[in-house]
């Protein structure tokens, strides 16, 4: 009976550190006026998806920082249309989210 249990919690213990981190989000910022994603961002997002199957994925999506809150819904939307069409290639659903709250410029992707 101990031998079972010092075997249960070395596992235990040993599958604990042996964990890999995976990344749960990935958090891309952009200028005010970009609309589309930069060749290192397309790189990072590409990492992203590559490294770990996902089942979905959620972005929540930043208005940009403009005067007119119409406009900045707009250039949200515009930057969103990429990272849509890498996951459409990839076959992952995307679950889009505006987040008005959310640090302006920026787009969160989140594994589900």
């Amino acid at each position: 009976m101990k031998r079972i249990l010092c075997l249960c919690s070395s596992l235990i213990l040993w599958g604990c550190a042996s964990t890999v981190h995976i990344p749960q989000e990935l958090t891309l910022y952009f200028s005010p006026e970009q609309t589309s994603l930069t060749a290192e961002q397309n790189r990072k997002i590409t990492r992203f998806l590559d490294n770990h199957p996902y089942h979905q994925l959620t972005a929540l999506v930043a208005p940009a920082a403009m005067e007119d809150p119409f406009k900045a819904l707009v250039q949200g939307q515009k930057r969103i249309q990429a990272v849509s069409q890498i996951s459409d290639d990839r076959e992952i659903p995307l679950l889009l989210k505006y987040a008005p709250k959310q640090t302006a410029d920026t787009l969160i992707l989140m594994r589900q």
